[in-house]
């Protein structure tokens, strides 16, 4: 073999020196290593508990939203939609020649010939000994029923003596009740007032149709709103103010008006948000506005009423929905309303649940005591 591949001697060569370790520099490292652990086991329990708390506070949070809305409740309604345009006073639509009498009372049929309105009456203490299982089997729906008035002399607020006996009977037997109060308010103060006594009177009832306004002319030089000079404008706000504290509790307000009083003291525009009442004594109802409970007569008779009575129909079916508005503001729920072909849809959400051309139609205002006898007045 050559020189080149020959293998050294071993024994002969010097081994390489070995660097020593530096100690200091391990127990630095060491250090280190275990401080970013310990920081970062500290940081993950910090942040564990952070969360933890985050989560427990999220965590009740939910419970309790699921326990306030354990009893919600969600009601679609739909009501026919009022023909209302931009700038337009809303006039009368129906098609007279569907209004007729069915059964013995006047009705409205659509133009297939469904039946679509409601039959019902109004009631004061004029109406006595009224039985209420005879006005069911009548297959009279709804009642209107006087709750109170404002005495056209002294102005005093009072209660109809036969309000609560004909609210718990028409309840009893399954009659939806709806009332009215004859209003001599000559400001909206005034009114506000009467919405109030209003609403103390009807707390305890369950209301399905709407809560009337009845504003009308009275046939006496000392009516106090005669005597008090009050503008068409003053009027309308008197109504307005009324209306909008009923609506605030939950209720349906409504403008009872004649067309002549609607035309000569009232300013129609600005009411275009309530729904109106009409006393129109016609075989055809030519009310210029429009209506959705049309007091067709008042010498009407019904079983279940002694003599002449005010009789009624109404275009709306107000206990589909009007209860669950109330509802809705007893529980602080939502109301929802969205417009869907025709209709007006109203999507609840809560938790548990006049006169007529000068001629008095009826509704009279005189101040009575507890016996039901006027105090100084009186109308027919």
């Amino acid at each position: 073999m050559g020189a080149q591949g020959q293998i050294p001697n071993q024994q002969n060569m010097t081994p390489p020196k070995r660097r020593k370790k530096d100690p200091g520099a391990s127990t630095t490292l060491l250090v280190i290593l275990t401080s970013f652990v310990m920081g970062l086991v500290v940081g993950m329990v910090i942040i564990h508990n952070k969360s933890s708390r985050e989560i427990a506070q999220v965590r009740s949070e939910l419970a309790s939203v699921i326990e306030e809305q354990s009893h919600v409740k969600v009601t679609n309604v739909y009501v026919p939609e009022r023909k209302i345009e931009a700038g337009q006073i809303a006039r009368n639509s129906y098609n007279t020649d569907n209004f007729r009498i069915d059964k013995g009372f006047m009705a409205y049929f659509d133009e297939d010939g469904n039946k679509i309105s409601h039959l019902g009456c109004d009631l004061s203490y004029h109406n006595r000994d009224v039985n209420f299982d005879e006005l069911a089997a009548s297959g009279c729906e709804f009642v209107m029923l006087r709750c109170g008035y404002r005495g056209y002399s002294e102005g005093g607020l009072v209660k109809d003596e036969k309000f609560d006996e004909y609210a718990a009977e028409a309840e009893r037997v399954g009659i939806k009740v709806g009332v009215y109060f004859f209003t001599q308010a000559i400001n909206a103060e005034e009114a506000e007032e009467e919405a109030e006594y209003v609403l103390d009177l009807i707390k305890d009832h369950v209301i399905s149709y709407p809560v009337a306004f009845d504003t009308e002319y009275i046939d006496d030089d000392g009516a106090r709103t005669n005597e008090t000079e009050i503008s068409d404008e003053q009027r309308s706000e008197i109504c307005i103010a009324f209306c909008e504290r009923i609506r605030q509790e939950g209720y349906y307000p409504m403008i009872y008006a004649s067309e002549n009083w609607f035309r000569r003291s009232l300013e129609v525009k600005k009411l275009q948000g309530y729904d109106f009442w009409a006393p129109q004594y016609l075989e055809e109802n030519d009310f210029l506005y429009d209506f959705t409970i049309w007091q067709y007569t008042d010498q009407g008779n019904i079983p279940g009423v002694r003599g002449e009575v005010d009789l009624d129909i109404s275009m709306v079916d107000y206990a589909s929905f009007v209860p669950a508005l109330r509802e809705s503001y007893l529980t602080g729920g939502k109301i929802v309303t969205t417009r869907r072909n025709n209709d007006i849809k109203i999507t609840t959400e809560g938790e548990d649940d006049g006169e007529d051309d000068g001629e008095d139609d009826g509704k009279d205002g005189a101040e009575e005591d507890d016996d039901g006898a006027a105090e100084d007045e009186e109308t027919p």
